[in-house]
Protein backbone atom coordinates (compact mmCIF):
# COMPACT_ATOMS: atom_id res chain seq x y z
CA UNK A 1 0.00 0.00 0.00
CA UNK A 2 1.41 2.88 -0.55
CA UNK A 3 1.40 5.65 1.78
CA UNK A 4 0.09 9.55 1.92
CA UNK A 5 3.77 10.68 2.29
CA UNK A 6 5.21 8.35 -0.04
CA UNK A 7 2.40 9.90 -3.02
CA UNK A 8 3.65 13.49 -2.16
CA UNK A 9 6.70 12.72 -2.74
CA UNK A 10 6.14 11.40 -6.28
CA UNK A 11 3.76 13.61 -7.12
CA UNK A 12 6.26 16.35 -6.43
CA UNK A 13 8.63 14.97 -8.96
CA UNK A 14 5.59 16.03 -11.53
CA UNK A 15 6.26 20.13 -12.19
CA UNK A 16 3.63 22.27 -12.77
CA UNK A 17 2.35 25.85 -13.28
CA UNK A 18 0.94 27.23 -10.00
CA UNK A 19 -2.76 29.19 -10.69
CA UNK A 20 -5.00 30.64 -8.04
CA UNK A 21 -8.86 29.75 -8.22
CA UNK A 22 -10.62 32.35 -7.40
CA UNK A 23 -14.58 32.60 -6.67
CA UNK A 24 -17.02 34.86 -5.40
CA UNK A 25 -19.18 34.22 -2.55
CA UNK A 26 -23.09 35.33 -1.71
CA UNK A 27 -22.01 38.94 -1.37
CA UNK A 28 -19.96 38.83 -4.15
CA UNK A 29 -16.42 38.93 -2.28
CA UNK A 30 -13.57 36.84 -3.09
CA UNK A 31 -12.16 34.04 -2.60
CA UNK A 32 -9.06 32.23 -3.27
CA UNK A 33 -7.38 29.53 -3.35
CA UNK A 34 -3.95 27.81 -5.11
CA UNK A 35 -3.74 24.61 -6.97
CA UNK A 36 -1.85 22.48 -8.70
CA UNK A 37 -4.25 20.49 -9.89
CA UNK A 38 -5.48 21.77 -13.25
CA UNK A 39 -5.69 20.55 -16.69
CA UNK A 40 -7.11 21.02 -20.12
CA UNK A 41 -9.80 18.49 -20.76
CA UNK A 42 -10.73 18.98 -24.76
CA UNK A 43 -11.03 21.53 -26.91
CA UNK A 44 -14.81 21.64 -28.43
CA UNK A 45 -15.98 23.36 -25.86
CA UNK A 46 -13.11 24.44 -24.17
CA UNK A 47 -12.88 23.08 -20.71
CA UNK A 48 -10.39 22.52 -18.01
CA UNK A 49 -10.73 20.54 -14.83
CA UNK A 50 -9.69 21.86 -11.46
CA UNK A 51 -9.65 19.50 -7.94
CA UNK A 52 -10.20 21.09 -4.69
CA UNK A 53 -9.49 19.26 -1.39
CA UNK A 54 -13.24 19.47 0.58
CA UNK A 55 -11.19 20.74 3.39
CA UNK A 56 -10.61 24.15 1.67
CA UNK A 57 -12.00 27.27 2.48
CA UNK A 58 -13.10 27.91 -0.85
CA UNK A 59 -14.57 24.26 -1.60
CA UNK A 60 -17.30 25.40 -0.44
CA UNK A 61 -17.82 28.62 -2.37
CA UNK A 62 -16.93 26.84 -5.91
CA UNK A 63 -19.82 23.92 -5.03
CA UNK A 64 -22.12 26.51 -3.92
CA UNK A 65 -21.65 28.87 -6.95
CA UNK A 66 -20.43 26.45 -9.81
CA UNK A 67 -18.40 28.73 -11.35
CA UNK A 68 -14.48 30.39 -11.02
CA UNK A 69 -11.55 31.80 -12.34
CA UNK A 70 -8.37 29.97 -12.81
CA UNK A 71 -5.20 32.68 -12.98
CA UNK A 72 -2.11 31.35 -13.88
CA UNK A 73 0.55 32.69 -11.90
CA UNK A 74 3.39 34.89 -13.26
CA UNK A 75 7.34 33.90 -12.19
CA UNK A 76 7.24 36.68 -10.01
CA UNK A 77 4.04 35.81 -7.73
CA UNK A 78 5.54 33.33 -5.59
CA UNK A 79 5.00 35.62 -2.74
CA UNK A 80 0.98 34.81 -3.93
CA UNK A 81 0.89 31.43 -4.60
CA UNK A 82 2.35 30.48 -1.12
CA UNK A 83 -0.01 33.23 0.27
CA UNK A 84 -3.29 31.39 -1.14
CA UNK A 85 -2.54 28.11 -0.20
CA UNK A 86 -2.77 29.04 3.21
CA UNK A 87 -6.05 28.82 5.14
CA UNK A 88 -7.55 31.62 5.48
CA UNK A 89 -6.89 31.95 9.28
CA UNK A 90 -3.40 31.23 8.38
CA UNK A 91 -3.27 34.52 6.25
CA UNK A 92 -1.22 37.09 8.16
CA UNK A 93 -2.36 39.75 5.41
CA UNK A 94 0.99 40.13 4.18
CA UNK A 95 0.16 39.72 0.28
CA UNK A 96 -0.32 42.84 -1.37
CA UNK A 97 -2.48 41.66 -4.25
CA UNK A 98 -5.78 43.53 -5.86
CA UNK A 99 -8.14 42.64 -8.97
CA UNK A 100 -10.44 43.13 -11.06
CA UNK A 101 -13.94 41.75 -12.45
CA UNK A 102 -13.95 39.80 -15.57
CA UNK A 103 -16.85 39.63 -17.96
CA UNK A 104 -17.89 36.38 -15.89
CA UNK A 105 -18.16 39.14 -12.96
CA UNK A 106 -15.34 36.70 -11.60
CA UNK A 107 -12.06 38.32 -9.29
CA UNK A 108 -8.92 38.20 -12.10
CA UNK A 109 -5.82 38.45 -9.91
CA UNK A 110 -3.58 41.35 -10.84
CA UNK A 111 -0.67 40.44 -11.91
CA UNK A 112 -1.74 36.77 -13.13
CA UNK A 113 -0.29 35.72 -17.07
CA UNK A 114 -3.47 34.32 -18.00
CA UNK A 115 -7.25 34.20 -16.73
CA UNK A 116 -9.91 31.97 -17.50
CA UNK A 117 -13.39 32.19 -16.67
CA UNK A 118 -15.16 28.85 -16.27
CA UNK A 119 -18.79 27.80 -15.87
CA UNK A 120 -18.82 24.15 -13.72
CA UNK A 121 -20.69 21.72 -16.34
CA UNK A 122 -19.78 18.65 -14.56
CA UNK A 123 -18.14 17.15 -10.99
CA UNK A 124 -17.33 14.47 -9.59
CA UNK A 125 -16.35 13.50 -5.65
CA UNK A 126 -13.45 11.11 -5.33
CA UNK A 127 -12.04 10.75 -1.55
CA UNK A 128 -11.28 13.86 0.30
CA UNK A 129 -11.50 16.16 -2.91
CA UNK A 130 -14.13 17.11 -6.18
CA UNK A 131 -13.08 17.32 -9.66
CA UNK A 132 -14.71 19.87 -11.09
CA UNK A 133 -14.95 20.35 -15.03
CA UNK A 134 -15.82 23.48 -15.90
CA UNK A 135 -16.28 24.91 -19.80
CA UNK A 136 -14.06 28.38 -20.44
CA UNK A 137 -16.44 31.14 -21.30
CA UNK A 138 -13.92 34.55 -20.58
CA UNK A 139 -10.30 34.20 -21.23
CA UNK A 140 -7.67 36.76 -20.72
CA UNK A 141 -3.79 37.10 -21.23
CA UNK A 142 -2.50 40.37 -19.74
CA UNK A 143 1.14 39.22 -20.01
CA UNK A 144 3.60 37.05 -21.94
CA UNK A 145 5.66 36.62 -19.18
CA UNK A 146 7.45 33.64 -17.88
CA UNK A 147 4.98 31.30 -15.35
CA UNK A 148 5.90 30.22 -12.06
CA UNK A 149 6.62 26.20 -12.14
CA UNK A 150 6.35 23.92 -8.55
CA UNK A 151 8.81 21.21 -8.59
CA UNK A 152 9.82 19.02 -5.85
CA UNK A 153 8.19 20.87 -3.60
CA UNK A 154 10.10 24.26 -4.29
CA UNK A 155 8.91 27.33 -6.74
CA UNK A 156 10.90 27.22 -9.93
CA UNK A 157 11.30 29.89 -12.02
CA UNK A 158 11.63 28.84 -16.09
CA UNK A 159 13.80 31.58 -16.97
CA UNK A 160 16.19 31.69 -14.31
CA UNK A 161 17.58 28.53 -15.57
Amino acid sequence: MVTNDQFRTAMSKFATGVTVITTIDGNDDPHEMTANSFTSVCLEPPTILVCAAHSTNSFGYLDQNKKFGVNILGSDQQELGAYFAKRPEQQDGSAVYSYTYGTTGLPILEGSILFMGCKVVGEHIYGDHTIFVAEVEELTVPSDEDPLMFFNSRWYDPSSS
